[in-house]
């Protein structure tokens, strides 16, 4: 009888994580919409602020993505005059990618959105609920993580 109360669980908590990850999807892509920007951009521009001038490695590695994903949202970024290349002073072979004043402005918008976005998403929770839904959230990445690390090896 418990394990099958136990796949009960499991099987609710998989649809209720699905469903709130698609609709979390579609109101990002609501959010964004507004500013020409797909999801996963707004990361970009926020780590572009907070690193400076990285090169696409430097950024591709602080996000965490491969370098051709990178790749692809650097063109976009920069085909919508977010970002720009320039080469470094010290070493030209390299190319820096900053943030430019239309980048800054909307990535200062975008946090705004963000912000709004996850104090929506927490204001039906306790403050003690929101603490312990932090700490689910974290205990489900580590178990995710170790999951990713064993299916790449």
């Amino acid at each position: 009888m418990e394990t099958v109360t136990r796949e009960k669980i499991t099987r609710d908590f998989g649809s209720a994580f699905l469903s709130l990850q698609h609709t979390s999807a579609l109101c990002m892509q609501l959010l964004l919409s507004k500013y020409n920007l797909y999801p996963g951009q707004p990361q970009v521009l926020f780590a572009l602020k907070e690193l400076g001038a990285p090169t696409q490695n430097e950024l591709a590695s602080h996000l965490g993505i491969g370098k051709a994903s990178a790749g692809v949202s650097i063109r976009r970024l920069e085909s919508g005059g977010f970002i720009k290349r320039t080469r470094d002073k010290k070493d030209t072979r390299c190319i820096r990618l900053t943030l430019t004043q239309k980048g800054e402005e909307f990535a200062r918008w975008c946090s705004i959105d963000y912000d709004m976005f996850f104090t929506t998403m927490l204001e039906e929770l306790t403050p003690d609920e929101r603490a312990a839904a932090y700490s689910f959230l974290r205990s489900m990445e580590k178990s995710l993580t170790d999951l990713k690390e064993r299916l790449e090896s």
